[in-house]
């Protein structure tokens, strides 16, 4: 993980980071299940009428993350700010498909936890324990840090 030294002065672009955890997102979800991005939150939705939803109505809706306004809430250090809003996402994308489904996803029995890390300037994300040799029950793509960076 970067220290506070290491991550001093990088700046990252909340749409780009958006964006990129979007389409690392939409690889993942179950059929049925939708991930869109736009100034800088993430949406969740499901095709109508096919999930219980939360209500048993099968009326899903939609949910989201504030990825711009969340970046700035986790921590001082970026690399903190990263992991801490792209577990929240991959969190509450989590919470959005587990209530319409009513099936623990990605699990079979109960929901693995979310977790995110920046490594060698690059984010990795995942649903599983929380060690590197730990059991991973789904994972993203990983996000080069260069790719999410603002342009100086």
């Amino acid at each position: 993980m970067f220290d506070r030294a290491e991550s001093r002065g990088m700046e990252i672009d909340a749409d780009r980071l958006t964006q990129a955890l979007a389409s690392r997102l939409r690889a993942i979800v179950p059929d049925g299940f939708h991930v869109s991005a736009g100034d800088g939150m993430l949406w969740y939705s499901a095709d109508p009428g096919r999930f219980p939803g939360q209500l048993s109505d099968f009326e899903v809706g939609t949910a989201g993350t504030y990825v711009r306004d969340n970046l700035r809430a986790h921590h001082e250090a970026a690399a903190d700010q990263l992991s801490g809003v792209a577990a929240q996402a991959l969190d509450e994308l989590q919470d959005y498909i587990n209530e319409a489904s009513h099936v623990p996803w990605p699990g079979t029995r109960t929901s693995p936890r979310a977790f995110a890390e920046v490594r060698g300037g690059v984010l990795h994300t995942w649903y599983g324990e929380s060690d590197i040799g730990g059991t991973v029950v789904l994972a993203c793509e990983p996000i080069p840090i260069v790719e999410i960076q603002q342009d100086t």
